[in-house]
């Protein structure tokens, strides 16, 4: 039989830290002084026996008032607020009675990750209460679910999964989500990807404890690869009922435990492969102990198990020596230190100018309880149980091997700008500092370097010296010439006649006009253009336009390539040819005279002659005698060739037509008169 113990099972470190706390008030207990936990110090009956065994009962709210008043020279009184934490109004309560009676004394076990969600439901339902709606994740009558609720400063809601949720009216309403430190993650993100899809006004906040995600993780997995699984703890804790469903989903044969009477001994047999898990509230003993009776089992000799209790053991007082890299959570973070539960004997402390690099930074605001932390040892305090970490020295170490790696790799990487020197810029990056050139930074020669400042570009590292103190060299230039020659490829590569592009007019000649098509730009030839009729270019366009272009042809080795305005589409002939015809009478503009005739314009883009000829009724030297540009007149259609799209039009036949039509009018008035 093999048994594998989860790695994160038992204690996880709010309880490890609530637990030590009670142990050190256990040993320091002065005579005739009484200690109580207000409710159930963990969800674990294990562990309340015990404690009750050892002379610390466990009481609740209405007996505060009593035990206050009892309180006195050696008959002093100690109560411990549980990891769930209390309601705020018990809290003050609590701070009250300390103040007015020294014999009472109240010490605070609340879990730090269940202390920040007080916080954020605080902070958050402050602001514009009447419009903003906490909603909880979690059960309703969990003490830790009820304390964060005293908490709410305006209309709160609690659900225990996405499908509640979903049924809600929050119409109106700032949604604020938080949920229990110790509820699904599954559950979670249902609950967020609903909100985020319904709401764009809506805060949410990650308030599962990270401990409690790893767990969950390694539980599926687990689960996944034995053939029983067993859960152990007590069946009113919230997270080890959490870890028995998920290990339900993937090993049917999953068997929760809370005290050893209750293994299935029965289903175990020499071939079995044994996964174990446990709560955050699990005493290490009762894990020590269903281990022992599983290996004291007739099968003994076919167990393949790991010495739990050694590595517990180990664990605990593991040697922490100067220079180690040690992996620990945060447990509170204010703007001078942050304190990390190592889940040793010692306290890691990590002070803020050995926490980053940037001394801009507020530590609150980047750093949060529960989260998980690496950093490197620096100096150990054996009698204070204190060690001293640096996590930029260990972003330091990681950063060395990373930058060695995006080096040899030839990676392009993003990076902050974080100040201008002599030569070059300061760039952060694999929480390091990089130098770059000022002939790689991009900045034209002579240009201001600080523009760049606070800026995030694209690099990669072209030196990286060996030994201590040299600083690595970047370039952002070589990764924009490189970007620009992939673009330039993949745009030669798709490019095709009569290809359409929408581009903007970078310069005019008067020849044509040059638009950007992107990585390239290509020119419009002045005849390309308009239909219209005009002199120069830049009176149809200007720079900075937006043009609807269509390539032509092109020559990709040349890198030239030729474009077109007008199109068939939108040709004013045809617009011409649908709704004119020979012998109309049309108003015309005269647009340019020469000494053969006026061009007079029919419609925008489509213009006409009118030769000297068929101007007026006499003989004429030169247009100009009677015609001038701008001039409005009526002319007849004498001629359409939709062949070579040309117009031939005739004032004087319309002065004819009218002498005409005198004529008649006159042999009229004689034949009435007769």
């Amino acid at each position: 039989m093999k048994i594998t113990v989860a790695k994160g099972a038992g204690f996880c470190f709010g309880v490890r830290r609530a637990y030590g706390i009670l142990e050190e008030i256990i040993r320091n207990r002065l005579p005739g002084e009484r200690i109580f936990t207000l409710g159930s110090f963990v969800h674990n009956p294990i562990i309340v026996e015990e404690l009750a065994e050892r002379g610390v009962r466990s009481i609740d709210e209405q007996e505060l008032s009593k035990l206050f008043d009892e309180a006195n020279p050696g008959a002093e009184v100690t109560v411990l607020m549980r990891t769930h934490g209390i309601s705020r109004d018990i809290r003050d309560k609590l701070s009250e009675y300390c103040e007015k009676n020294t014999c009472f004394r109240a010490v605070d076990c609340t879990c730090p990750c269940v202390l920040r969600i007080h916080e954020i439901v605080e902070r958050e339902t402050l602001v514009e209460p009447e419009k903003t709606v906490l909603l909880i994740l979690g059960d309703e009558l969990h003490p830790e679910v009820q304390a964060i609720m005293s908490y709410c400063r305006c209309e709160c809601i609690v659900f225990k999964t996405a499908a509640e949720l979903e049924k809600l009216d929050l119409r109106g309403k700032r949604p604020v989500l938080v949920q229990q430190t110790t509820q699904l993650l599954t559950e979670c993100k249902l609950s967020k990807n609903y909100l985020c899809k319904h709401f764009t006004n809506l805060t949410i906040y990650d308030t599962i404890c990270k401990v409690t995600e790893e767990r969950q993780k390694e539980t599926a997995e687990l689960a996944e690869r034995v053939d029983i699984m067993l859960v152990l703890g007590g069946r009113s804790s919230s997270n080890t009922n959490k870890l028995y469903k998920i290990a339900m989903e993937h090993q049917p044969q999953t068997y929760f435990v809370e005290n050893t009477s209750e293994l299935p001994l029965r289903c175990i047999s020499p071939e079995t492969n044994l996964g174990i898990t446990a709560g955050a509230s699990t005493p290490d003993s009762l894990i020590e102990e269903a281990i022992k009776i599983m290996e004291n089992m007739e099968i003994k000799d076919n167990i393949v198990t790991e010495d739990f209790a050694e590595l517990l053991k180990e664990s605990e007082s593991r040697n922490i020596k100067t220079g180690d890299s040690v992996e620990g959570i945060i447990v509170s973070v204010d703007d001078r230190e942050i304190k990390v539960d190592l889940q040793s004997n010692y306290t890691g402390v990590i002070v803020a100018e050995e926490a980053t690099d940037d001394s801009s930074v507020k530590l609150a605001e980047q750093f949060h309880v529960g989260d998980m932390v690496v950093a490197i040892v620096t100096k150990t305090n054996d009698e204070l149980g204190i060690a001293n970490l640096s996590k930029r020295q260990a972003d330091a170490r990681a950063s060395a091997g990373k930058l060695a790696e995006a080096y040899e790799n030839g990676e392009v990487f993003e990076g902050k700008i974080v100040s201008a020197v002599k030569g070059g810029v300061i760039m952060n990056a694999f929480s390091t500092k990089l130098f770059i050139p000022a002939s790689q930074t991009g900045v034209p020669k002579d240009g201001d370097l600080n523009a760049l400042v606070g800026t995030v570009q694209e690099a990669k590292i072209t030196e990286l010296p060996a030994g201590r103190g040299r600083r690595a060299v970047a370039s952002i230039s070589v990764v924009k010439k490189a970007k620009r020659a992939a673009e330039l490829n993949d745009f030669w590569a798709s490019l095709e006649v009569g290809k359409v592009f929408e581009g903007s007019v970078k310069s005019i000649t008067d020849y044509g006009v040059f638009v950007n098509l992107g990585p390239v730009d290509g020119m419009v030839h002045r005849t390309e253009l308009t239909w219209k009729r005009f002199k120069t270019p830049s009176d149809v366009v200007s720079v900075g336009d937006v043009l609807t272009v269509y390539v032509k042809e092109y020559d990709a080795a040349a890198k030239r390539i030729s474009l077109g305005c007008k199109t068939e589409e939108n040709n004013p002939w045809h617009v011409f040819e649908a709704n004119y015809n020979v012998g109309d009478v049309v108003s015309v503009k005269i647009v340019s005279i020469k000494t053969y005739g006026a061009f007079a314009e029919v419609i925008e883009g489509v213009d006409g002659l009118i030769h000297i000829s068929e101007i007026a009724n006499k003989k004429l030297g030169n247009p100009a005698e009677v015609l001038h540009i701008g001039d409005v007149v009526d002319a007849k259609l004498i001629e359409i060739n939709n062949e070579t799209h040309k117009i031939s039009l005739s004032i004087r036949q319309l002065s004819e037509l009218g002498a005409d039509e005198e004529v008649v009018e006159e042999n009229s008035e004689v034949v009435d008169a007769e």
